[in-house]
């Protein structure tokens, strides 16, 4: 695997969500971990053994694209963590994880991103129900965009 490919990997994470990512390609593995700004700074890439190679992803400060204004003030808008491609089910030939009115949990799965090869869970992180999906199944999404309008739970 070349530079070039672990620096975008590492660049992938730390706009994303997800605080650690495991790859193993053609016998190589990149681990990638993402520290809070409270931890300590991150070490420089070091060899592990086997070939291995850590690389702790930089918090960069990123200003994420305006999402649109929300119907309610309460409404939730969720944004995509990373660009991507946006898929609603979980495979071609699933039901979409969530339709229009679907309530939902916090933590509930409610679309996959596929960067790099890499297909990436995205859960809701509050309850609520499903107002509006701002995506369409296969759409190439940018950094920031907004995906899904969630109302608060309990909303109608």
């Amino acid at each position: 695997m070349d530079l070039a490919k672990i620096e975008q990997l590492v660049d992938l994470v730390a706009r994303s969500s997800i605080t650690e990512l495991d790859l193993t390609q053609d016998g190589t593995r990149i681990r990638i971990l993402k520290r809070s700004p409270a931890e300590a700074p991150p070490v420089p890439v070091q060899p592990a053994r086997g070939g291995a190679v850590e690389v702790p992803a930089l918090n960069r400060q990123e200003s994420p694209a305006p999402a649109p204004e929300a119907s309610a003030a309460a409404d939730i808008v969720v944004p995509a963590p990373m660009h991507g491609v946006f898929y609603r089910s979980a495979a071609p030939d699933e039901p979409p994880l969530v339709e229009v009115g679907a309530k939902i949990e916090a933590g509930q799965k409610i679309c996959i991103i596929e960067a790099m090869k890499t297909f990436i869970d995205i859960a809701a992180e509050a309850p609520g129900m499903v107002l509006a999906i701002l995506a369409e199944n296969g759409d190439e999404i940018a950094a920031g965009q907004a995906l899904f309008r969630i109302g608060p739970a309990g909303s109608s």
